[in-house]
Parts: structure tokens; C-alpha cells; sequence
């Protein structure tokens, strides 16, 4: 025989509250997995440009440098790489989950030409940072002769 306990209207609407409440923190908790349909994350990124050109700075905290893929095209900067969970080999159950684990991408279109053999990488402390110096130009500047010259050495 089934026994079902009625409880009082304040205890149901308290569990009514719990369950719902149980819901949405699953639910919530899990939404970094599934920001894009594609499953690859974008990380935080900062492009800005500083005296030593075009800087792009990456957050990818907990990310082995040989899972680190930067290429430059043309006219754009691509960062890729995955970041791995830690395997514990523990059972876990999530009540919060807020780092985003698998691969992730950032392009960067890049505003000007870039001096491709003089481009620095350096991840330190969890951020990538790229540095791309502009491409220096070079202009001849022609020499004039003025006639004022020419006319000094007719006068003497």
C-alpha cells in the first residue's frame, strides 16, 4: 500500500520552490556548455594598439601552451586551442559550472598591415598576448636640385 503524506499549503508551496529552484541552478550551471551550437567557446578578449602596434590579449587560464594555435591570414588574427577538464577520476556532481571546457576561437580582423616577421606570442599567467607591429614603409624622397644653386656658380 502507497501512503501519501498531504502536507500543509506553506509546506507544498516550500517544495514547489525547492524543486523549481533545483531546476534552474541545473539548468543555469550547465548554460556554459552550450553558449554556441557549434560547442566552441570564445574567450575574453582585448584588442587594442599601444606603441609597439596592434596588441590582442586572450584569457585562457588553465590552457597548455602546445594546445595554443595562432594564425595570421591576410587581414585576420585567429587564436584556437581547448582547454581540458582535470581528470580526477572522482565522481562530481556540479552546482556550479562557470569555466568553459572543450575547444575555443577568437578572430581578430587586423586594421592595418602587419610586419609578419617581427609578430611576438607570449602566454603568461593564463593570458595569450600577440603583439603585431605595423609594417613600417619606406618612401624615397627625391633630391632636388634647385636652380638657386646653379644660378650662384652663373653669377660669379
Amino acid at each position: 500500500m502507497l501512503i501519501i503524506r498531504r502536507q500543509q499549503q506553506q509546506d507544498a508551496g516550500r517544495a514547489v520552490r525547492e524543486v523549481a529552484e533545483f531546476f534552474e541552478s541545473w539548468i543555469i550551471g550547465f548554460r556554459p556548455l552550450y553558449r554556441s551550437q557549434s560547442g566552441v567557446w570564445r574567450p575574453p578578449t582585448e584588442v587594442y594598439e599601444d606603441d609597439r602596434g596592434l596588441v590582442i590579449r586572450v584569457e585562457i587560464a588553465g590552457v597548455r601552451e602546445e594546445d595554443i594555435s595562432v594564425v595570421i591570414d591576410d587581414t585576420v588574427l585567429r587564436i584556437s586551442g581547448v582547454r581540458r577538464p582535470r581528470e580526477s577520476g572522482q565522481r562530481r556532481t556540479y552546482y556550479e559550472m562557470g569555466i568553459f571546457y572543450g575547444p575555443f576561437a577568437t578572430e581578430v580582423l587586423l586594421p592595418f598591415a602587419i610586419e609578419l616577421d617581427a609578430v611576438d606570442a607570449m602566454y603568461d599567467q593564463g593570458f595569450l598576448e600577440v603583439v603585431l607591429p605595423r609594417v613600417r614603409t619606406t618612401r624615397v624622397v627625391p633630391l632636388r636640385i634647385t636652380d638657386s644653386t646653379a644660378q650662384e656658380g652663373t653669377n660669379e
